[in-house]
């Protein structure tokens, strides 16, 4: 059953919890399908720096439609062609990189709804079911759910953040904080206080707008975060094997 983003986002957070997720880079399907079997509610699926192509993409969003995860897809750049592919594959929702506008921001929630200048309507397509068949309440149901996230990881995203989150449309956003530790030229975990202090800003002026932030999570957002990411697959996967081969190699020796 497809998952409504929107929907479940504020289902779960009405429950007292933030919805948790984790980036997808491989290109195995399989990392998704674990994820869902594990009890993640959501996933990113990278295309921005992630290695795979839309046949991968969309093995991705099968897998999480499969196990009951929230599809999310990070796009290369804010382009309405790779937006619309994204949702007519069956993305729930998109993550644009480095919005640093309200500009930025109106283009890319246009390329998200169907509306007259917005995305482009096409009923034979997944997200679809390749079917017209209650096109007007399809349509409808997506606009009301979809969830386009300005990724907010660059100095003029925080400085604009305002205008950014007064955009009709846009109801999430995601706190970059590796792009933006190098946009201001400090270092992702030395300066974590600096980082802290920013993102405390940019949570404010999301909420002074009913908007929701998300961000990384165990960097030290946790506590103002909406809802958040546990690392990636790949990322993951290399963690457990330094600890394992760590391990072996301190494994108490018999002679």
């Amino acid at each position: 059953m497809t998952k409504r983003a929107r929907a479940t986002f504020e289902e779960i957070i009405s429950g007292g919890r933030a919805p948790v997720g984790a980036f997808v880079m491989s290109t195995d399907p399989n990392t998704t399908t674990i994820y869902g079997r594990s009890g993640y509610d959501w996933v990113l699926i990278d295309r921005e720096h992630g290695v795979m192509d839309e046949l991968a993409m969309r093995a991705h969003l099968l897998a999480a439609d499969a196990t009951g995860l929230v599809p999310v897809v990070r796009v290369l750049h804010n382009s309405p062609s790779l937006i619309q592919q994204a949702l007519d594959a069956g993305a729930q929702g998109v993550l644009v990189p480095k919005i640093g506008s309200a500009g930025d921001a109106v283009r890319a929630v246009a390329a998200a709804r169907y509306e007259p200048g917005g995305r482009g309507m096409c009923p034979v397509v997944p997200a679809a079911g390749f079917s017209g068949n209650g096109w007007n309440e399809y349509a409808a149901d997506l606009n009301s759910n979809v969830m386009l996230m300005p990724l907010i990881e660059t100095r003029a995203g925080v400085d604009a953040i305002d205008e950014i989150c007064a955009v009709e449309g846009v109801d999430y956003i995601f706190f970059g904080l590796a792009d933006l530790s190098q946009d201001m030229g400090i270092d992702m975990l030395d300066d974590a206080d600096t980082l802290v202090s920013v993102w405390e800003k940019v949570v404010a002026a999301a909420h002074r707008h009913g908007v929701r932030a998300g961000a990384p999570l165990g960097y030290g957002f946790d506590d103002l975060a909406d809802f958040g990411s546990l690392d990636s697959d790949l990322g993951t996967l290399r963690s457990a094997a330094d600890l394992a081969l760590t391990r072996w190699r301190e494994r108490p020796r018999h002679d």
